[in-house]
């Protein structure tokens, strides 16, 4: 059962690290700290308050940049593999497996989770200097942000939950470009 539990909190914290790469490493390390998780030998850092405020400014640095509407796709594009990591080590860190050979199927796991979940929100989220019918790119930014905090705390309190919240962002960004194609309908030019 503890397995399974552990595998559920490596999901939804995978999931979420698809989203924003340090945000759920930064909670992970402060879960930690408060004796949530015990950290295998060479992530022990992780729960020290210098590396758990490193986490947050780096995440407060991706989340300020996303902002930008000019910059939100390079951003996603440069985040992406930094994401695919951070889920992969996630994703080992909930299973207590290190950087062994015994913990390789962990991490592919993991970064294939963040993947999935970082090239989908790539590709499905409107570009930012395009119509994204009625919704501003700052909202879906901050929306994001929502959705990794409260994934991040929730995969921790209650596991493959936070598979909701990244699902429905992965919809809501969905229909936002579905939407944006039906409003131009046969004015092509106008939909590029």
């Amino acid at each position: 059962m503890e397995t399974l539990l552990a595998i559920g909190i490596g999901i939804g914290l995978a999931s979420v690290a698809g989203v924003r790469a340090y945000l759920p490493l930064a909670l992970f390390g402060l879960f930690a700290r408060f004796g949530f998780f015990e950290l295998p030998a060479p992530f022990g850092f992780m729960d020290d308050w210098a590396a758990i405020g490193a986490f947050l400014v780096l995440a407060l640095l991706e989340t300020g940049l996303d902002k930008v509407s000019s910059l939100a796709r390079i951003v996603n594009i440069v985040q992406t593999p930094l994401r695919i990591a951070a889920g992969a080590v996630l994703f080992a860190l909930a299973l207590q497996e290190g950087l062994n050979a015994g913990a390789i199927p962990e991490l592919v796991a993991g970064g294939v989770i963040a993947g999935v979940v970082a090239v989908l929100k790539y590709v499905l989220r409107p570009s930012a200097g395009a119509s994204s019918a009625g919704v501003s790119s700052s909202f879906l930014s901050t929306f994001e942000d929502v959705v990794a905090l409260v994934g991040g705390v929730i995969a921790v309190l209650v596991p493959l939950l936070p598979l909701l919240p990244v699902a429905f962002l992965l919809y809501f960004f969905f229909r936002i470009r579905r939407r944006r194609g039906k409003k131009f309908g046969g004015l092509r030019i106008l939909g590029d």
